[in-house]
């Protein structure tokens, strides 16, 4: 059986205050420690004038009692996949039923999948995971200038080694000794490191009395003085005897105290820390390095470390470093007396604290690298027993506890007592759930969260606006109250601004499923910053750190602002205040840019949406400069971005003074996907809308009345053959003025033409002409129709009338002709164009685009036509259905296509989008 090493002990059942024991150094010390606590996590006044209240603790439940314990092979590796049943715990030594065994992991496998970044500029919770809280606490008090060099950089391969979602902070004990607070920024804990080089005093010394010996006499082990006098004042008699032996006393107490001094401000530090980690409720891990220090009459107050370090959740390893080249130091040039029992006196104090933290001792010797590299190994998961509760696990004093497991050669690392202590208060209301989740180290992602931050020129001269813009959460309908704060912090970790609120958040539009809108500022000076922002909504609580880069961009003689995108809810051209926002869901996005200096007006921008950064334009759009000011320009536009496929775009402005370029910035955004899924149109018979409806634009259905047609000799003939030979004279001459374009004169000769008591039908035919080549198309659509009486069996009349019908867009009419002549003339394709515009516009998309192939497969040089084929292909796709078939659908439209690229189409590049949806292959 593996035996955990630890012993059960006493264990005061309270923590003494930090700073009441010591001299004047240690409380000092202590003081700076209880700060430092704070700093961890970013405690910030807000200005809500609310009292913080404390995260939930580590607890047992109602039913079990949890212990973490830690399982290692004989190297070092820790062992996962036990269960229940390879466990067996004693309390107060009696046996207790393990429930339940839980293995967590610390680290991310390395065949893990990483999670998609957020769109540049952005952060995000939502891939946020719960990482790992690692302290590196540097007893400088207890190590000789210098004694750090030595694993200085293995120390820093350890922190570049660190997950993206670990967080880690630096602890110096000792005068002005460094720290940092919690951070992902592995710079800031390396320069930490950097001045963490050991403060231990030294002195002059007269005598060589070890520390071991200086603690045996102070305790008054007997025959120690004694023998130190005899050996440092050998061969002296008399006074001088006597003036050595009171020398050597005086000493050896000096030694003494300055040891037990040492040692006591390191535990008081270590003390102050524990109980500023209670406050945060995940496991913490402390790498505590040091040469050693004193124990003396500590070793409760070092058991009690060991309760503090369970109550926060917090296992320590001690690393003791090797201080033997430093032994035989300037002041100490005589051998050491008793190496061996100085080591072990140094020693004992780390080896106590680590078995009671559930940790271990690790001796380092030259770099440390293979400790780190244990220590890597070691902190990568851990088990979680659930316990068959006892009421005694409640009463808040300190149980000895022993965990075995049944696996040959396994080395257990658990607590030495368990002590459970009341539940903490759980934040009551959404302000301190807020607050709780803003000083809490760890990102938490319950909340989904994606944040930006913008800079334009603020009215002050020394100082930028940021604009800070947050999408939280998802699908909301309607607005919502929350509790918000944020901290914005500088590079040295110093404090400069925060907020913390309770406020009403709108969706993007009421009745439409979005997340959450939050649009704040602050006002900073340039430079480098970070963001923490917290929000809490019912019983959902997230938060997210961003970095804010305070400058504008230089473009010439101006500077610039960030380009802001977002998507609107109104087309309105005359947008002069950004909107912000990375998905887009309303078919229109909107680009805002400022410009600063004297020629910021005379400045010339052009907006294009493009597939990627530098990918040819979908579309391009110039924009003049709106003057806001002598010295500030506005670039502002909204683009229709309805006929792109969903996905990636770039919104891209490049800036202009004549013809030389300053400038071009880019901001990404996503067409927010429909709600059918394009993967849905599996089969013609997949389920899809009823009714499809396919974009037709005006210029589509405003065919405009070509006068050159009636020109057209076939045309002519069968028109002519129908007039009377009386009324010929008038109706050629009408024909001709009408070929001239004097509609008015083709009119009244027309008008001379008609005969009441015969057949005037091509004489009717042609006055309409002449309305609708005038622009008159409702007079024309009449006398078509009056034609058709007796002209029914005229094609071209149908083809007249029904274009004219869809120009004044009498859709339904312009149906009801055109499909009478279909089924007159079937193989008449003059009409199925006309007809599949009709069909799109009554949501029948299918049936559009099977009779727009009918055209098409006798009209293969209108290349407009094979654009809109690939089109309405891809909406039926997007609608999740198919005309044929997904892949027959997807086989055409690359045919379509291939003509309107050997064409050299304008809008290829938009046509490839299509191709890259419908195959799947957009981002």
């Amino acid at each position: 059986m593996a035996r955990d090493p630890g012993r059960g002990g006493g264990i005061p059942e309270r923590a003494r205050p930090a700073g009441l024991s010591g001299g004047s150094l240690q409380m000092n010390q202590v003081t700076r420690i209880a700060a430092f606590g704070f700093a961890l996590f970013g405690a910030a006044t807000l200005g809500v004038g609310a009292a913080q209240q404390d995260v939930p603790r580590f607890r047992s439940s109602v039913e079990l009692t949890t212990v973490d314990v830690t399982v290692l092979d004989d190297r070092g590796q820790p062992i996962s996949g036990l269960t229940a049943a390879d466990f067996e715990v004693r309390v107060d030594g009696d046996a207790r039923s393990v429930i339940s065994a839980e293995w967590v992991p610390l680290d991310t496998p390395l065949d893990a999948v990483a999670p998609p970044p957020p769109p540049l500029g952005y952060s995000s919770n939502e891939n946020a995971t719960g990482g790992r809280l690692i302290l590196i606490v540097v007893d400088e008090a207890n190590i000789r200038a210098g004694g750090t060099l030595g694993i200085r950089r293995s120390m820093n391969d350890f922190i570049d080694g660190l997950q993206p979602s670990d967080r880690a902070a630096i602890v110096g004990i000792g005068p002005a000794a460094p720290s940092t607070p919690f951070t992902a920024d592995r710079q800031v804990l390396k320069k930490a490191i950097e001045r963490l080089v050991g403060q231990q005093r030294s002195f002059m010394s007269q005598y060589n009395v070890s520390i071991s010996e200086a603690l045996d006499i102070r305790t008054g082990l007997s025959g120690t003085l004694g023998n130190v006098i005899a050996r440092e004042c050998s061969g002296l008699q008399g006074f001088e005897l006597g003036s050595c032996a009171m020398a050597v006393e005086m000493e050896s107490s000096v030694i003494a105290q300055s040891g037990v001094a040492d040692g006591e401000r390191t535990v008081s530090a270590l003390r102050s820390l524990f109980v500023a980690l209670r406050r945060i409720d995940a496991p913490k891990t402390v790498l505590f390095v040091s040469e050693g220090f004193m124990l003396g009459d500590q070793e409760a107050a070092v058991a009690e470390l060991g309760a503090l370090a369970a109550a926060a959740r917090t296992t320590v390893y001690s690393l003791k470093l090797d201080d033997s080249m430093f032994t035989l130091s300037v002041e100490q040039r005589r051998a050491a007396t008793t190496p061996f029992q100085d080591r072990a006196a140094r020693a004992e104090g780390l080896e106590r604290l680590a078995a009671a933290a559930r940790g271990s001792l690790y001796n380092v010797i030259g770099s440390g690298a293979g400790v780190f590299a244990r220590l890597t190994s070691e902190l990568s998961g851990y088990y979680l027993l659930g316990l068959e509760s006892s009421p005694s696990d409640k009463d808040g004093k300190p149980h000895p506890i022993r965990v075995e497991v049944s696996h040959r050669g396994a080395t257990v690392r658990s607590r030495r007592a368990l002590l459970t202590l009341p539940a903490d208060a759980r934040p009551g209301n959404q302000r301190e759930a807020m607050l709780a989740a803003l000083t809490a180290p760890l990102p938490v992602s319950a909340l989904p969260i994606r944040i930006a931050t913008f800079t334009l020129k603020g009215p002050e001269t020394d100082r930028l606006q940021m604009l800070i813009h947050a999408d939280v959460g998802t699908d909301y309908s309607t607005s919502r109250v929350v509790a918000l704060g944020y901290t914005i912090t500088d590079s040295s970790g110093r404090m400069v601004d925060s907020q913390g609120t309770d406020t009403r958040l709108p969706p993007i539009m009421n009745g439409v499923p979005s997340a959450l809108q939050f649009s704040g500022g602050a006002s900073l000076p340039p430079g480098d910053y970070s963001l923490k922002f917290a929000v809490a909504e019912g019983d959902r609580v997230g938060t997210i750190e961003h970095p804010i880069h305070a400058t504008l961009v230089d473009a010439g003689s101006i500077q610039v602002s960030d380009l802001m995108v977002g998507g609107p809810t109104s087309s309105a051209d005359g947008l002069l205040q950004p909107t912000v926002g990375y998905r887009v869901v309303f078919g229109s996005v909107h680009g805002y840019l400022e410009a600063y200096g004297s020629d910021a007006a005379s400045i010339s921008a052009t907006y294009e949406i493009a597939p990627e950064e530098d990918g040819a334009p979908l579309m391009s759009e110039p924009v003049a400069a709106r003057s806001a000011g002598e010295t500030r320009a506005i670039f502002t536009r909204v683009m229709p971005v309805g006929r792109l496929p969903p996905g990636r775009y770039v919104l891209r402005v490049t800036l202009t003074s004549g013809d030389a370029p300053l400038k071009t910035l880019t901001r990404a955004f996503e067409v927010a996907a429909p709600t059918v899924l394009m993967t849905s149109a599996t089969a013609p018979t997949a389920v899809a809308p009823s009714e499809i409806y396919l974009p037709v634009t005006d210029a589509m259905l405003a065919r405009p009345f070509d006068r050159r047609e009636a020109s057209d000799r076939e045309v002519l003939k069968a028109f002519r053959s129908r007039v009377p030979a009386e009324r010929r004279e008038a109706f050629d001459k009408g024909v001709a003025l009408l070929a001239a374009g004097d509609y008015g004169q083709a009119e009244a000769s027309f008008k001379t033409a008609i005969d009441p008591s015969g057949d005037s039908t091509a004489v009717i035919a042609y006055l309409a002409a002449s309305y609708a080549a005038s622009g008159h198309d409702t007079e024309a659509a009449g006398a078509w129709q009056t034609a058709l009486i007796d002209g029914s069996d005229l094609p071209q009349i149908y083809r007249w009338l029904g274009d004219t019908l869809l120009r004044t867009r009498d859709v339904g009419q312009a149906r009801a002709i055109l499909e009478e002549a279909v089924g007159k003339w079937p193989t008449d394709l003059a009409f199925t164009k006309p007809m599949a515009l009709l069909y799109a516009t009554f949501g029948q998309g299918r049936e559009a685009v099977r009779t727009l192939e009918r055209y098409l497969a006798g009209s293969p040089s209108d290349t407009e036509a094979h654009f809109m084929a690939v089109e309405w292909l891809y909406q039926l796709r997007a609608a999740g259905a198919a005309a044929h078939s997904p892949a027959e659908d997807l086989k055409r439209a690359r045919g379509y296509a291939d003509v309107y690229f050997k064409a050299k189409g304008p809008q290829a590049a938009l046509l490839k989008q299509w191709l890259e949806a419908m195959a799947g292959e957009r981002r």
